[in-house]
């Protein structure tokens, strides 16, 4: 993994979440009566520009930020699922065995998921040695919580899925590689949830880092850590505004505009569109459906949009790449038609605050908006979103400096 300029602060303020982890060990004591056998956690996601570009090969760049999932687990000597969580009164109970996708979808699809894929994989694997007894998935107990708004366009499914994929890698022994879990919450998603959905966000949360953001290229699974400038230094707060408008991956909203790039690739005689530029697509317009033209334009140009982004950050600085925010999000709204009425409005806002630049982040339909606001602007940006949000009778703003922050781990 590469180290490299990335466009989060070091500068910290006081903490805006719980302890999950804490949370968590709490919860395991009091709903199974003895201590976890560890716990372990992964952040959020920021993602800063280039979403949707994985399923066509495309590059990312993004952070993991303060907000975390987290997972209490034990074995257990039998093939018994048992999982508990504060976030809903349901209690799961099942077993290995019964684990298949589902037809109906809920929080529980996460966790049960993730045991699925890592149960299909280890029953696929040889003996390490010959005559060695094959490693086997085992029954678990387990509390999960999460402070990652769930739907809010911040992964909260990429993240839960990271904490748990990270523990059962240790507790069933697997000793499989980091972008190799990214896979297991990738077949999650897209297998036994059904969702269309690109490896981006799984990479992230399991390779990012305090003072650092990640920038990773699907083509060939690259993942580059790049340090983060002095924002505050530069005159900038990066503020993540929480919209309160969410949405659910299993909805599957965004499946028809992945596959209306699909669609392109293949009329283009293309892999993917990472193979061509926005002259390349242009020249190609009447060839294709013109609305799957404008899905493809999306993702061709913020491609581009991602590159420009990376490369001004290092050689300009923040106050360089305002504008890349800004094209990103009129491209979100207006070819990939993903955005909302209420993330345009807070865009609009942030921008007319005096923002440099704002877009959403996430796969969209609500969720959450990222803007680079000057430091004297900030205050200004919060009356006139409370104003506003007052105004339309909306509800769920959310506020606050989003920083970097360690990816998926073993706390205790």
């Amino acid at each position: 993994m590469q180290k490299s300029v990335g466009i989060t602060d070091r500068n910290r303020e006081g903490a805006m979440h719980r302890n999950t982890s804490a949370v968590v060990r709490a919860g395991f004591v009091a709903e199974f009566g003895q201590e976890p056998a560890g716990i372990w956690s992964a952040p959020g996601r920021v993602s800063l520009m280039g979403d949707h570009t994985d399923i066509e090969d495309g590059i990312t760049y993004g952070f993991t930020y303060e907000a975390r999932s987290a997972v209490a687990v034990r074995l257990r000597d039998d093939d018994q699922i048992s999982i508990r969580t504060d976030l809903t009164d349901e209690q799961v109970e099942t077993t290995l065995a019964e684990l298949t996708p589902p037809t109906e979808h809920s929080w529980k699809d996460y966790p049960l998921g993730v045991i699925w894929a890592m149960r299909n994989w280890l029953a696929d694997r040889p003996a390490d040695d010959e005559g060695a007894t094959p490693r086997t998935a085992t029954g678990l107990d387990l509390f999960i919580t999460t402070d990652v708004p769930i739907g809010g366009g911040l992964a909260s499914s990429a993240s839960l899925c990271a904490a748990l994929t990270v523990a059962l890698n240790e507790l069933w022994d697997l000793d499989v590689d980091r972008y190799r879990l990214a896979r297991f919450g990738h077949e999650v998603e897209n297998v036994y949830i059904g969702a269309s959905a690109g490896m981006s966000d799984h990479v992230t949360v399991l390779s990012g880092d305090e003072d650092h953001d990640v920038f990773f290229d699907a083509r060939g699974g690259d993942v580059s850590l790049i340090d983060v400038p002095a924002l505050a230094a530069e005159g900038f707060a990066p503020i993540l505004i929480e919209s309160g408008e969410t949405h659910r991956n299993w909805a599957g909203t965004v499946n028809d505009r992945h596959e209306a790039c699909q669609r392109v690739s293949r009329t283009l005689g293309l892999q993917a569109l990472r193979e061509m530029d926005a002259d390349d697509l242009q020249a190609a317009a009447e060839r294709v459906d013109p609305v799957d033209f404008q899905r493809a334009r999306y993702i061709v140009t913020e491609i581009q949009r991602v590159l420009d982004f990376t490369r001004l950050l290092r050689t300009e600085g923040a106050s360089a790449v305002g504008r890349l925010f800004t094209e990103s999000q009129q491209s979100l709204r207006d070819d990939f038609e993903v955005s909302t009425k209420r993330v345009d409005t807070i865009c609009e806002i942030a921008l007319a605050a005096g923002a440099t630049g704002a877009r959403m982040t996430g796969s969209g339909f609500g969720g959450s908006v990222f803007a680079l606001v000057p430091l004297e602007h900030v205050d200004q940006l919060r009356s006139m979103l409370a104003e506003a949000y007052a105004e339309y009778g909306w509800e769920g703003l959310e506020i606050y400096e989003a920083h970097s922050s360690p990816g998926a781990r073993r706390d205790a």
